[in-house]
């Protein structure tokens, strides 16, 4: 059984998603031959694939990162938006091109594409058998009216982006009804996905809620061991992540200054408060505030913290879920626009969700969570929606297994809903 993965490139959550999967397969069938096409952050996620049991083939050549630049401009147009952005980053002509060889060149019996257009395109146009791993019910944009790019400071030509979403929702739905199957860990929110391909694949059973796709839960640690691991010293522990994918740049940089601003505040009031700051490049802070650049295993440090605040990234915020981390979601501004919609969805789920917040109201938000104590109390209701098993992990790799063993058994893979 050959299984070729294909993480989007456009986030290290893709990469983290892929991973866990791929150690999950190895698991259940040890004589799996897996083999990744690795886009983006090599120098981390390679040896990591490797250690699995999992080939590597480097796509882009040089190491490539979405978080240390902005990559949009304000205006949103066919020739800014669709021909500047997206279709380099999604529906790119040369990346289908080099997928299509290198199908020929592996013959996988299935390609697992993690919301990765490019590679789900290439597999239906040459009719290899593919399955969808998504957090998204349709393209981005498509969950997106013009009134919130307006109000993310988007300078938007109406007309074009009418035809981007209805183009864009075609190819969706091509992917999505092509594919063997499609596993979501996003649980659906009907005022937010009626309508979507996936919501209907779901209501069909060609689609499955598997709860989080995330790498194996640790055992409980040595707490005393990770603080000095980490430099971390004693009394309560804040950790901000701030290193995922930005569209603007400078929005990334006011989420960090609102972080420190709130802890100054929240240091004076609790003195033995520790901030320990996740990102991908240093910052100028206070010598109190802890940096540490990308960590590959963060679940150590979480299981000390009495509070996270992230962005909502989705597989960053099933991770947590699974965790039951006390989280705080914060997004810079609606200029990131390709986090709105998991940020409404996270409002709705009853999580704490800040938008373009001041330092006041992280304050707010915190005070009574950075006072109190992780006690590994009951999981909240939002926690259960998105993770109500903890891991499907095991759930979402037998689906994979499945379809894979139909095509290296002889039997003709599942035609396509259409």
């Amino acid at each position: 059984m050959k299984i070729v993965l294909a993480p989007n490139a456009t986030g290290s959550g893709h990469n983290m998603r892929t991973l866990a999967l791929a150690r999950e397969i190895r698991a259940q069938r040890p004589d799996a031959d897996l083999t990744v096409l690795l886009a983006s952050l090599q120098s981390t996620f390679a040896p990591l694939f490797t250690e699995a049991g999992v080939s590597v083939v480097d796509l882009a050549g040089q190491q490539v990162n979405y978080a240390t630049k902005s990559n949009l401009t304000r205006r949103m147009d066919w020739a800014g938006y669709i021909g500047g952005y997206l279709a380099p980053a999604f529906v790119n002509g040369e990346r289908i091109l080099h997928y299509l060889a290198l199908y020929q060149e592996l013959a996988p019996d299935l390609v697992v594409s993690d919301y990765n257009m490019s590679a789900s395109i290439a597999a239906g146009m040459s009719g290899v058998p593919h399955a969808l791993v998504t957090e998204r019910y349709d393209f981005t944009l498509c969950q997106l009216d013009d009134e919130t790019l307006l109000a993310g400071g988007f300078d938007i030509d109406s007309e074009d982006l009418r035809r981007g979403r209805d183009a864009l929702h075609l190819v969706f739905d091509w992917i999505v009804n092509s594919a063997q199957v499609v596993l979501t860990d996003k649980p659906l929110v009907e005022e937010l996905d009626k309508g979507t391909p996936v919501a209907e694949a779901l209501e069909t059973g060609h689609a499955h809620f598997t709860g989080p796709m995330v790498r194996a839960m640790p055992p409980l640690h040595d707490g005393a061991k990770v603080r000095a691991d980490l430099g971390i010293p004693e009394g309560p522990i804040m950790v901000g992540s701030v290193g995922g994918t930005t569209m603007f740049l400078e929005n990334k940089q006011r989420v960090i200054e609102g972080y420190l601003q709130a802890y100054e505040v929240l240091k004076r009031r609790v003195p033995d408060l520790q901030f320990v700051l996740l990102g991908r490049e240093r910052v100028d802070a206070p010598q109190s505030v802890i940096q540490l650049d990308y960590l590959p295993d963060w679940m150590p440090l979480l299981r000390e913290a009495n509070v996270l605040l992230s962005a909502p990234g989705w597989i960053t915020v099933t991770e947590i879920a699974a965790m039951r981390i006390p989280t705080v979601f914060v997004l810079g501004s609606l200029g990131e626009y390709h986090e709105v919609e998991a940020a409404r969805r996270l409002e709705l789920l009853g999580f704490p969700t800040l938008i373009s917040p001041t330092a006041d109201s992280l304050v707010e938000t915190l005070t009574p969570m950075v006072t109190g104590r992780p006690d590994g109390g009951l999981p909240t209701p939002g926690q259960l929606a998105i993770a109500p098993n903890g891991s499907g992990t095991g759930a979402a790799a037998g689906h994979l297994i499945a379809a894979a063993s139909r095509v290296a058994g002889g039997r003709p893979p599942v035609p396509g809903r259409r």
